[in-house]
């Protein structure tokens, strides 16, 4: 029987931290694909790295895998198509060989993304789930930085999508805040893509676009997130596969993801009319990330993220 280890990196590295086992987080998991299923109540972290290391296992057997239906996850893993395209080649690293018995992989990504000009660190701003957390964003006479935070779809204070603009104009951080229950990140994907449609279609409305400009009386409120983590998938360990006649089990599956964002840096129906139900005077957008909402990074011309967050609780918030 021939073993398979697996390990993979997902950086974006602004300050440094202390790497911590997932297991210290509770209410957090990681996940391996878009299309594996998120938590109401957990924090659900995805990093492309794996499904690159992976694909990489499947070049260096250069055969192609029997799984078994009941392997769920390792099935929906095999199967993910979602990272396509994620990256370019240069942008990340992944190497495969046979050593032994022992086919291993490594992927490794690192990204720093900062801002054209540092937004507006707060203190006292933000309180998510009961818990007092680090904020930045803009306030007041701080929407000339408009340019580097734009609104992609606003139904309310509870349902909106925007967009941080980093120096770097190949790559985007989209932030969607939600009362919506999701099963999958692609759900929320979908649906991000969906609503950014009626975005384009409504700032062209006279009576509309006061919701796509941010204006003296608006306000946008971003906790800080800082992580450094390290987990083994136990879902995935012990699995076994065949391919030319031999059979697999992976051994080890052991992931690193890394992650800092604050001040610095780091679809569409007939329904577009809905819109004519708000009011057609502006009124004050409170732009404020107090309840779960999703955040992924990716390139400009790629609907699929890198990096995607569903977060549900402040366990990756700076607490002030």
């Amino acid at each position: 029987m021939l073993g398979l280890a697996t390990f993979l990196s997902c950086k974006n590295n602004q300050t440094s931290t202390e790497m911590t086992n997932l297991t210290e987080y509770k209410k957090t998991k990681f996940i391996t694909t878009l299309e594996s299923q998120v938590s109401d109540s957990k924090n659900s972290v995805y990093c492309v790295t794996l499904l690159y290391a992976w694909d990489k296992i499947r070049k260096v057997i250069n055969a192609p895998l029997k799984i078994e239906s009941k392997l769920q996850d390792l099935t929906i893993l095999n199967n993910s198509k979602s990272y396509l395209n994620a990256l370019k080649p240069d942008e990340y690293s992944a190497t495969g060989e046979i050593e032994g018995d022992l086919v291993r992989a490594k992927a490794v990504f690192k990204k720093s993304l900062p801002y054209e000009t540092a937004l507006k660190s707060f203190t006292n701003h933000l309180i998510f789930n009961n818990v007092k957390v680090a904020s930045f964003g803009i306030e007041g006479t701080e929407y000339i930085f408009s340019n580097i935070i734009t609104i992609l779809y606003y139904e309310n204070d509870d349902n909106f999508v925007i967009k941080l603009q980093p120096k770097d104009k190949l790559h985007e951080i989209i932030l969607y805040k939600s009362e919506g229950k999701f099963k999958t990140m692609l759900e929320i994907i979908a649906k991000i893509n969906y609503y950014i449609e009626i975005g384009k279609i409504e700032v062209k409305n006279d009576n509309l676009n006061w919701k796509y400009y941010l204006d003296t009386q608006d306000i946008v409120v971003i906790p800080k997130l800082k992580f450094d983590i390290q987990s083994n998938y136990s879902e995935l360990e012990g699995n076994r596969f065949m391919s030319n006649k031999k059979t697999y089990q992976i051994e080890t599956v052991w992931q690193r993801t890394k992650f800092t964002l604050d001040e610095k840096g780091a679809e569409i129906q007939s329904e577009v009319d809905i819109a004519a139900a708000f009011d057609d005077l502006a009124k004050p957008k409170r732009l404020v990330f107090d309840k779960p909402f999703f955040l992924m990074m990716k390139r400009v011309n790629n609907k699929n993220p890198y990096l995607g967050l569903w977060i549900t609780n402040s366990e990756f918030m700076v607490r002030e």
